[in-house]
């Protein structure tokens, strides 16, 4: 008689694999004719827009511009700030290691490595710097997994295993357009952005319906003030998009970005129109269950099993909060006044924490920098950076490679103040996303019979055994080679129809029946 072998291949969690590519920036920026000379240089920044982020076929392929914005000031009397911009493009495509990856996009992240600004004459300006981006690529083992067997006198014990799986992800580029009234501001537009709130998203079968509002705000200085002043405007938004695999027992997570902004002023009355680029990023994941097998042994041969660990994804966490970080810090000149404050965000990745009782944990942690504008008494504009920590609420046990992180973070309302030479600066982190994590289960990927047992019709027919609290049924049946089901019939251990192999006993003494 021969054994039958029944396998599945599970699709699991095989880790998180990242690098870091360094984007390097060497590049002038001209300054129109229409704009001020400049004068001083305040601050300049470098923010990446990535427009397209794929991985398949072994590779992960990015491409995008670096976004550099220097911000100045003229030699004309006063506070006021002028901005321009220059695009800087790359495209880097990555060899992967040998292995399975999920397809679709790359986590990614990244933070200024250093970036030196100086103006060459009135009109030009030389930019020499780097920004490291950072990628997370999600791995894919593949797991052949015993489902079943039969014949040869097995005694099997089964288990499920259930994990999330991504089934699809995409992203969707998209165009908005609306009308905000902007008074006086002529040529004085200092920054133009904006975020995405979800409202809710619904999944049918191969595709999504998705519901929420564009949050835009332009800061900018009117023609007869100094002061910055924020304008903002709300878009709603609805969208269909349409995502292969995808089905109503789903779950999506789901969230956008600005990408980029235009001012168009159509009539001269002041209200303008304002054209919006965003990109709107999908994730389904998949409650996938499969019934495989922990544990077996024959009652007739020697058994030699091999068993694997297979970890599968569970959703730990729900990332939609809103976070509060309140900023204090000395300011070098305790005359100047605060005029305003830019924030950029980093991405929050899983971090190692200690505890006290050994068992490792991680939370979740993100860097940002507050960029606060100071004028002193002369109108001379300083930009004052306040680096700081963001972190959401919560920790949970497990390691940082064992962490699969689909979140979007973004600041929705700024303050900055100050009281004598004390800097105070307010801001709201609204984030939106699901934290999963891998979790290891055993299971069998091989066995392999061996010689019959010796004849044991001159042995005893019945063996006492004394089981402590908690031993399983089919482990002590499998200590004598006997059938689980004739030692729960023999003790009558039959409870709530569970099946016999899943059943625990407490202390007692029980009747072993031999194998027939």
């Amino acid at each position: 008689m021969e054994l039958k072998v029944f396998k599945d291949t599970i699709a699991a969690y095989g880790g998180r694999w990242e690098t870091r590519l360094e984007l390097p920036v060497e590049t002038e920026i001209l300054i129109p004719d229409y704009l001020p000379a400049v004068f001083k240089i305040v601050k300049c920044m470098m923010e990446p827009v990535v427009l397209q982020n794929r991985v398949s076929g072994g590779r992960w392929h990015t491409e995008g511009y670096l976004r550099c914005t220097v911000y100045y000031q003229s030699d004309e009397p006063g506070c006021r700030l002028y901005r321009t911009e220059q695009k800087f493009a790359f495209e880097k495509t990555v060899e992967l290691p040998a292995g399975a990856y999920a397809e679709g996009p790359a986590q990614m992240w990244g933070e200024p490595e250093y970036c030196n600004c100086r103006a060459v004459s009135e009109h030009r300006i030389d930019l020499r710097g780097a920004y490291i981006l950072c990628g997370a690529v999600s791995a894919i083992k593949e797991c052949e997994l015993l489902t079943s067997l039969a014949d040869c006198g097995v005694e099997q014990r089964t288990r499920e295993l259930s994990g999330l799986q991504r089934v699809a992800a995409e992203e969707k580029t998209i165009t908005a357009e609306t009308t905000i009234l902007l008074p006086d501001a002529g040529d004085a537009i200092l920054d133009i952005g904006g975020t995405f709130a979800l409202g809710n998203v619904t999944l049918q079968t191969g595709q999504a319906s998705v519901q929420g509002t564009l949050q835009m705000q332009v800061c900018y200085q009117p023609a007869d003030s100094e002061e910055l002043t924020v304008r903002q405007k709300e878009i709603p938004v609805q969208q269909t998009v349409e995502i292969p695999g995808a089905s109503e027992e789903d779950s999506c997570v789901a969230w956008g970005e600005v990408t980029a902004c235009t001012l168009t002023d159509s009539d001269g009355t002041g209200e303008v129109n304002l054209a919006v680029v965003w990109k709107l990023h999908l994730e389904v994941w998949h409650t996938a269950t499969r019934t495989v097998v922990a544990d077996a042994y024959s009652t007739i041969c020697q058994t030699q099993t091999v068993q694997t660990a297979c970890k599968l994804l569970h959703k730990t966490a729900d990332l939609a909060e809103t976070i509060s970080v309140v900023l204090e810090d000395d300011l070098p000149d305790s005359d100047v006044t605060v005029k305003g404050c830019f924030v950029t965000l980093g991405a929050a990745v899983p971090v190692p924490i200690e505890t006290k009782e050994g068992v490792p944990q991680i939370r979740l942690s993100g860097k940002g920098t507050a960029h606060v504008l100071c004028a002193d008494a002369r109108g001379e504009l300083t930009c004052y950076d306040k680096p700081f920590v963001w972190q959401p609420e919560g920790s949970w046990n497990g390691v940082p490679g064992d962490a699969c992180v689909s979140m979007n973070a973004s600041v929705n309302r700024i303050t900055s103040s100050k009281n004598n030479a004390q800097l105070r600066v307010e801001l709201e982190i609204q984030t939106t996303g699901a934290l999963m994590q891998a979790a290891a289960a055993e299971a069998l990927c091989e066995v392999e019979l061996g010689e019959e047992y010796a004849d044991g019709n001159d042995g005893p027919a019945l063996y006492l055994y004394y089981a402590r609290e908690g031993e399983r049924v089919f482990d002590i049946a499998k200590r004598y080679h006997a059938r689980a089901k004739d030692l729960v019939a023999a003790n009558h251990l039959e409870s709530d129809g569970k099946a016999p192999q899943d059943l625990t006993t407490e202390t007692a003494c029980l009747l072993i029946p031999a194998a027939l």
